[in-house]
């Protein structure tokens, strides 16, 4: 029966499993980019037509975007990277049939964005680390064939599933107990589990937003985290986020009070502000910690890209 109770719990965690990430990907992009100098060497990039055959499929309803610039126009790379950061979450992902599991993640896109791990990793859904290399694979290509605008724009791709990866309610979502608990209130449980991950959501949105000394200065400070594999770093990512997950559900609980009790509950904004409990003095810690592996694990791909292009154009010379 206690087997049979963990089981029904482990399947309706994953039910639960909202498709969230961190907010303000872009905004938080820009401010880490703003400190690479040789990035800004990338300034007359000519913008160019898609014409690769990527073999995994979009979303049918989905057509590939210009977002404010134009073909034959120019570009630099810092705008490529910050503006198409975020094109991963504009529906690309949607109404796919990618895997017959897919369904336990909330559909595709939730598929191709988490790394869902769960009894100390015996259970793995979901393939965002597989989305980081399939488009830095596609980034490598558009470099080889010196095309710059779509390698710094599949760069941009392939980076938004490695910075998701970061968050901690996209590797584990909710503390199994809790799902136990509440196992016979399926309602509930779904309820919560939105419930926390927007509230992270917002609430770390408004710190980056309204610059947050702490939030800003964690992102700028940030050391680059050694990458050589872009597909082994999502993972390594994901089991790092992960360990966190519990601890922010749990104080959520107590910081929010009705966040566990009220459908589609919205955080009042003044818990966001200056109020300078302990509670929240560890909340912001264990968030700034995640944002710190952001930023690392962001800072680390741009080394790992700036080495690929280094050795890519020596070969000109």
């Amino acid at each position: 029966m206690k087997k049979r109770i963990i089981f029904l719990g482990i399947l309706f965690l994953i039910l639960i499993s909202p498709i969230f990430s961190w907010s303000a990907h872009r905004e938080m992009t820009e401010i880490i980019l703003k400190d690479y100098v040789w990035l800004k060497n990338y300034n007359k990039i000519k913008v160019t037509p898609y014409t690769y055959n990527d073999p995994s499929p979009y979303n049918p309803a989905y057509a590939i975007p210009y977002r404010g610039e134009k073909i034959g126009d120019t570009i630099d790379a810092i705008t490529i990277i910050t503006r198409y950061v975020t094109e991963p979450d504009n529906g690309m992902d949607e109404n796919l049939n990618l895997n017959s599991m897919q369904k336990l993640t909330g559909g595709s896109s939730g598929w191709r964005h988490q790394y869902y791990i769960a009894l100390g990793g015996v259970l793995k859904l979901g393939e965002a680390p597989k989305r980081i290399i399939h488009f830095w694979n596609l980034a490598r290509e558009a470099f080889q064939k010196r095309d710059y605008y779509w390698g710094f724009r599949f760069f941009a791709y392939s980076l938004h599933y490695l910075q998701d990866l970061t968050q901690p309610f996209h590797a584990y979502p909710m503390p199994l107990g809790n799902v136990i608990k509440n196992i016979f209130n399926l309602e509930k449980v779904i309820a919560q589990g939105e419930n926390h991950h927007y509230t992270l959501e917002d609430y770390q949105e408004y710190q980056i937003l309204n610059k947050n000394p702490a939030y800003i200065e964690t992102l700028k400070k940030a050391k680059p985290y050694k990458i050589e594999n872009p597909e082994e770093a999502g993972i390594k990512a994901a089991w790092t986020s992960r360990k966190d997950a519990g601890k922010l559900f749990e104080i959520q609980s107590k910081y929010f009070k009705e966040i566990n009790e009220t459908k589609n509950y919205k955080a009042p904004k003044d818990l966001f502000m200056g109020n300078n409990s302990t509670l929240k003095e560890e909340y912001d810690k264990i968030i700034l910690r995640n944002l710190e592996n952001f930023a690392g694990y962001t800072k680390g791909y741009i080394e790992f890209l700036k080495e690929f292009l280094e050795k890519l154009e020596g070969q000109e010379k």
